[in-house]
């Protein structure tokens, strides 16, 4: 491509790749890594009242295009629910656009389910969507608005497995007993993490249909996890792919190789799928994450590896519980119109989590600063991610 066409290239993204490639079937173009994106963000959508939670064979399921129309139906002139503090409304967006085109309106939402269960510190949800040629994908939510969502995430710096990665599976083997043909898995931030525990875990029979999990900007895994045979076994049918300033992907341990991708967003806002740079039915590649994301990575690696794995537990415990306690707060949406209440969560807090809370948040400023000091343009060319200055 001439240096002048590189230059002038717009940004786009996955509404461009629907546009490009709506007409076409997925018999026609099989399942790549940017419709792996799509299902997995189109998993923050609530199906609840339009999917059913269990399979039924005896019907024939409808079809994304009709329940697109009742959803927005029902919700014509208010909000839509499960968008809250962190989840773009873009979302709703897309999912009107993809049910419009031949590739996505004709494959039918069989099963959805969304369990979200304070005592347990559960927060989980997914929805399998099958295709024509009996191949389903099974995309996982991630993290939502709900504060115990958020906290499950911290639980997995010392708890193996959480509620949602059992649930992950349980889902898995549910769906896969009710259908036949290839199973693709994928998720986005929390949901990527599910997708990929399920895969692993799953039995062997299920794991012999297993095609290909998309792992999009999700935390990895502690170290038993990784080193296990399951895990090595699974490997080379897991795509992980995380922005160049990935904060979230960089969380824990990641030994499958990763695809780093470009991002027109900067620092935490690069989280968003929706700004991920898209050219033909491939994500623009990148060489390497960025130096302030390895900043994050080294040292939030260096105060877990100092803490025990009842120190973390206590730390998770104590910020949560002040939480609860000061706001009665139950997702960051609410948390974030109770702004003073949270300087009594933080007069709340012992002087060891306070110790803790400064040494992550020393982390992120340095990692802010570093990548203010110098930011590199890259330029790829959709394969094999070119990098230029």
């Amino acid at each position: 491509m001439p240096e002048k066409q590189k230059q002038s290239r717009k940004f786009t993204n996955v509404f461009d790749y629907i546009d490009w490639r709506g007409d076409l079937s997925f018999e026609s173009a099989p399942v790549c890594e940017v419709d792996g994106l799509i299902f997995s963000i189109l998993s923050y959508v609530d199906y609840g009242g339009f999917v059913p939670s269990e399979i039924h064979g005896v019907r024939k399921p409808l079809a994304l295009l009709t329940v697109t129309k009742r959803f927005l139906k029902s919700h014509s002139g208010g909000d839509v629910p499960a968008m809250g503090l962190i989840l773009s409304k873009e979302i709703v967006k897309l999912l009107a656009k993809a049910s419009k085109t031949k590739r996505f309106g004709l494959i039918s939402p069989i099963c959805y389910v969304n369990k979200v269960c304070d005592e347990e510190e559960k927060q989980f949800s997914a929805i399998a969507f099958s295709f024509e040629n009996g191949d389903t994908f099974i995309a996982y939510r991630g993290t939502d608005d709900t504060l115990v969502g958020w906290k499950e995430n911290f639980n997995m710096s010392f708890i193996y497995p959480v509620p949602a990665q059992k649930e992950a599976v349980r889902f898995l083997e549910y769906v896969a007993s009710k259908t036949s043909g290839r199973i693709y898995l994928g998720g986005h931030s929390k949901g990527g993490n599910l997708a990929v525990y399920a895969g692993v875990k799953a039995s062997p029979a299920v794991k012999a249909r297993i095609e290909r999990i998309y792992s999009n900007d999700a935390p990895g895994f502690d170290a038993e996890f990784i080193c296990g045979s399951d895990y090595r076994d699974m490997q080379e049918r897991i795509k992980t792919f995380l922005p160049q300033s990935s904060v979230v992907g960089m969380l824990l341990e990641h030994e499958e190789s990763y695809t780093v991708i470009k991002s027109r967003s900067s620092g935490l806002l690069q989280h968003n799928g929706f700004s991920w740079e898209v050219l033909g039915s491939h994500f623009i590649y990148l060489d390497s994450i960025s130096e302030g994301s390895r900043i994050i990575d080294k040292g939030m690696k260096k105060v877990l590896s100092e803490l025990s794995k009842e120190e973390r537990e206590r730390f998770v415990d104590t910020l949560f519980e002040s939480v609860s306690e000061k706001t009665g707060a139950k997702t960051l949406t609410e948390l974030n119109s109770e702004k003073m209440k949270l300087f009594k969560v933080w007069n709340a807090l012992d002087e060891v989590s306070k110790a803790q809370f400064r040494r992550i948040a020393g982390i992120l400023i340095v990692r802010k600063n570093q990548e203010k000091k110098k930011e590199k343009k890259y330029i790829g060319d959709g394969k094999n991610g070119k990098k230029s200055r």
